[in-house]
């Protein structure tokens, strides 16, 4: 009997969300392998940015089912409703769709339609990209009370009864403290290191038309989001005139980002690529930034790591030794982990050292690129997504 998979994803390409993202590069390479995959969906809406799509597609095998809803805003009130939106049409849409369903852990109510459909028999596999309410607690963003309380009660059901993929070991010991009953594995994100492969900053186009190709040049490409400080990585240019930093994307801190940037020179921002010029732009760049709240270890994994990591970029990880990220870049050597990251002369620093060092950083590339091929391929993730289907 084939299997049949249901996708129940908040954002979905043409949306730039990373997560839509990566489920799409999951979609496709499990409908090549004969699994019949559905994916409900809403309209484009992420971070403001709305693009036309089809209500109903079908792409490389790929049933594509998109509806509205609402954009959510930034108020509390609004993210709420959004949540509730997508939580209830999504409940009605996945109940009358058959197959094992696939829901992300954003937003967390989202996670209850599997816990409810799962007590008339359906199985469903939460996938825990980041983990609610410990992580806004633990950014500061929210306070033990009424509202942390529900979302606990929420995740606790979520990680009751399905099948739980988290993408790291420390987001999956957080979710057997949360819930001892959960079913939990890791998978960790993965990447097209077909699509995505190493190219010189040189025949970048991207690179071309901005002036990145004859500048040792900084990239940040990605969500700019709470997760990840960026002050020390800005105030580290005013210290290297001679470099360029590049912010590809939007997100929460984009604004702050821009009044913290102004009056240097050498920082510049654009808006986000599209999927299909995602290989060209990253390889704009000499060195790429990831960074990661010490907050956050645990609890979060910047999903960009994977695709600089495709392009053969040296890793310059804004985050502490000791966390998750850090340890990864450091025990690989695919790059540097500046500890003290809210401090621009320890980013300068680690940025100029990179910089006098070609041999090192070229070596540093070259264990990028194996680390991606060898660890977060995308074919190997999706045998194992489609191991979980016939569970």
């Amino acid at each position: 009997m084939t299997a049949r998979l249901i996708m129940l994803l908040p954002h979905f390409p043409p949306d730039v969300a990373a997560d839509g993202q990566l489920f799409w590069l999951l979609a496709r390479e499990l409908a090549r392998s004969g699994v019949q995959v559905r994916v409900l969906t809403w309209r484009p809406r992420y971070q403001g940015l709305s693009e036309p799509a089809p209500s109903h597609e079908t792409r490389e095998g790929v049933e594509i089912r998109r509806c509205w809803a609402p954009a959510g805003g930034k108020s509390l009130l609004g993210r709420a409703f959004a949540a509730w939106w997508l939580t209830y049409t999504g409940f009605w849409r996945a109940l009358f769709t058959g197959g094992t369903l696939l829901i992300p852990s954003s937003p967390p109510t989202l996670g209850l339609v599997g816990w409810w459909l799962s007590w008339i028999g359906r199985r469903y596999v939460y996938v825990l990209h980041d983990l609610h309410p410990e992580l806004g607690i633990a950014l500061g963003r929210m306070k033990p009370g009424l509202v942390t309380g529900l979302l606990r009660f929420v995740q606790r059901r979520n990680l009751a009864r399905g099948r739980t993929i988290a993408i790291t070991d420390g987001m999956a010991e957080n979710a057997r403290k949360l819930q001892p009953k959960t079913d939990v594995q890791v998978i960790e994100n993965w990447a097209d290191v077909a699509a995505i492969s190493p190219q010189p900053k040189a025949a970048s186009q991207f690179a071309k038309a901005h002036g990145y190709a004859g500048a040792f040049t900084v990239q940040y490409s990605g969500n700019l989001g709470l997760l990840h400080p960026l002050d020390g990585l800005v105030g580290a240019m005013r210290e290297l005139p001679d470099c360029k930093l590049a912010f590809i994307g939007r997100g929460a801190r984009l604004e702050a980002t821009r009044a913290a940037a102004q009056g240097t020179g050498n920082i510049h921002f654009h808006d986000y690529q599209p999927l299909g010029e995602l290989a060209d732009s990253l390889s704009a760049c000499d060195v790429a930034a990831v960074a990661l709240e010490p907050g956050a270890d645990k609890l979060a994994m910047p999903s960009k790591l994977v695709g600089i990591l495709a392009s053969g970029r040296p890793v310059l990880a804004l985050c502490p030794e000791t966390s998750e990220l850090g340890q990864l870049v450091a025990q690989s050597g695919c790059g540097v982990v500046v500890n003290d990251c809210k401090n621009p002369k320890a980013v300068a620093d680690a940025i100029a050292q990179l910089k006098a060092d070609p041999a090192t950083l070229a070596e540093m590339a070259r264990k990028a690129r194996e680390l991606a091929t060898r660890r977060f391929g995308l074919a190997e993730a999706a045998r194992t997504f489609e191991g979980l289907l016939s569970l």
